[in-house]
């Protein structure tokens, strides 16, 4: 007895010294002492079966399997060759064979409670659901979207990034219906073009090898409205693009509608209504959709747990302008030290409230004004001059009168409680320009048809004046979108109608009262003309005609 508690105490002594060696951080090795490696490996061990084992083989009685007994030992020598240490203090692990991915996937129907048919396909990957003659995943369901890829034969390989290319284009379409029978038909929406005559349809046996379907909850181009965590709007976000697949997380499905969580990760425009600058930012969420019962369509409801730079936030789907709030200091402009925040305040537009007018809204430039409790703007919805801008605590803002006799085009900055939004405009209606290339040459004319979309300013700068050395020049860079009618020089007297957006740049000059466009730069238009250019490597710019 007294033999066997010693024999207990040195096996515990020793591999408590190796276990100690082992959790510090050193360059040493692993055995300090030479004498309780020899000790480790000179005591006896026990095994499962009541056996007594060293280095794998049975020392005493009752006996036990030959297996058991080489697992073991196996298992003790893998285990001591993990922790063991070289001279030059690096550990030595040894190589694990890593799992490797199994070269096809068997379906059997009758887990779907369909016809127990049995398919080997291809492999699929985590955010991919199997689809091939009878055997349908539950996962997929009419109503929501998916881009369907065909998959290769088993033990083809290809040398595809993401294998084959899918269908339809490469879009995601909503399914519409998934027909009965052996071979089902799964439909989907038509194009805009074809809705007597839609193609986008194929049967599931079509292809014996399979298809993978890949669920889209939000595709790009969707917008959202930020909230923070007390449920206040923060700002907008609209998707660029989408990184990587979306894995469906969880699902459930009542008699009455059916909801799937979905991880995304994509690129977006980021907008907070504080800073009012729109930035590409990478995101990260988890979509919520459902699709309810009799509606065509699942609807995304919610973005949650969603982090923009380390932040969390969620998301609601849409942009309602209600949600838009900016807050103005009167302190920031040297003014009486107040403070309103705005709500509902469009993207183009500058705060007017209060005692508080922005810097932005300066005499001799066009604007357009709209109280922020309505949609409709004043004065007609007119463009006109701002002529000046009072004292006080009250500023009057006086803009062109339409008669000199009787001026009427005036108020005053806190006549509405809500505020105002003053939209700066630099491109109108009639306005005609000269077609330049970049070293001088004319190409054409062009006349502005319409001017209705809004025209946002993006910096505002004083810059020396020419003409009055020693003096200041205020000059506006306003982002513009027209339809004009364009007439070059090679096509004799021909005109095309165009949607012609670019950068304004206004300039007004010191000591005068009138703003004028100097030119209209970063020309875009929906022409094949553009794509000239650009071969080119040729820049067009919009100079203003002077009529006289």
């Amino acid at each position: 007895m007294l033999s066997h508690i010693q024999q207990e105490e040195a096996k515990l002594d020793a591999m408590q010294r190796v276990w100690q060696t082992s959790r510090r951080a050193t360059t040493m090795s692993f055995f300090e002492d030479a004498d309780a490696e020899r000790e480790l490996f000179a005591l006896p061990r026990q095994n499962s079966c009541g056996g007594l084992i060293t280095r794998g083989q049975c020392a005493s009685p009752p006996p036990c399997t030959p297996a058991l007994c080489a697992d073991y030992g196996q298992e003790f020598n893998e285990t001591f060759q993990e922790v063991k240490t070289v001279q030059d203090g690096t550990t030595k692990r040894p190589h694990r064979k890593s799992t490797e991915k199994p070269s096809s996937l068997l379906l059997d129907a009758s887990e779907c409670g369909d016809f127990p048919a049995r398919y080997i396909i291809a492999p699929v990957e985590a955010h991919q659901f199997p689809v091939c003659g009878v055997y349908i995943d539950n996962r997929v369901i009419p109503g929501f979207k998916y881009r369907v890829r065909p998959l290769p034969a088993v033990g083809e390989v290809v040398k595809r990034k993401h294998g084959l290319p899918c269908m339809f284009g490469g879009r995601a379409l909503t399914l519409q219906s998934i027909g009965r029978g052996y071979a089902r038909r799964f439909t989907f929406e038509a194009d805009e073009n074809h809705l007597n005559d839609n193609d986008n349809y194929f049967w599931s046996d079509n292809r014996p090898e399979g298809y993978a379907f890949e669920l889209e909850l939000i595709s790009e181009g969707d917008k959202f409205t930020i909230f923070d965590a007390n449920r206040e709007a923060q700002g907008t976000l609209e998707v660029v693009k989408l990184e990587g697949p979306q894995v469906e997380i969880s699902g459930s499905m009542s008699a009455h509608s059916v909801e799937k969580r979905v991880r995304v990760k994509l690129i977006a425009k980021v907008e907070f209504f504080e800073t009012g600058v729109a930035k590409p930012t990478p995101v990260t969420g988890v979509a919520v959709a459902i699709k309810q019962a009799r509606t065509p369509h699942a609807v995304v409801t919610r973005v949650s747990n969603v982090m923009i730079k380390g932040h969390r936030y969620s998301l609601l789907p849409g942009v309602a302008k209600e949600h838009r709030r900016a807050t103005v200091r009167g302190a920031d402009l040297g003014d009486v030290p107040t403070k309103y925040t705005m709500a509902g305040l469009e993207a183009c537009e500058i705060p007017v409230v209060g005692t508080y007018v922005d810097a932005r809204v300066v005499p001799g430039f066009h604007y357009r004004v709209r109280p922020n409790d309505r949609s409709e703007r004043l004065f007609d919805g007119r463009t006109l001059k701002l002529l000046s801008i009072g004292m006080g605590y009250a500023k009057r803002l006086t803009f062109q009168p339409d008669s000199l006799l009787e001026p009427d085009n005036y108020l005053w900055s806190d006549s509405h409680p809500d505020g105002l939004g003053l939209e700066p405009r630099a491109v109108h209606t009639g306005m005609r320009f000269a077609i330049v290339t970049s070293d001088g040459q004319r190409l054409g004319d062009a006349s502005v048809f319409r001017a209705d979309m809004a025209q946002k300013e993006e910096s505002m700068e004083r810059v020396p004046s020419e003409s009055h050395p020693g003096h200041y020049a205020i000059e506006k860079r306003i982002y513009v979108d027209v339809m004009c009618h364009v007439r070059l020089a090679c096509m004799d007297s021909e005109e095309h109608l165009m949607n012609i957006c670019g950068v304004a740049v206004c300039r007004k000059e010191p000591k005068s009262n009138d703003s004028y466009v100097v030119r209209v730069e970063n020309i875009g238009m929906d022409s094949q003309l553009k794509l000239l250019f650009a071969y080119n490597h040729t820049d067009i710019t919009f100079v203003p005609i002077v009529v006289k």
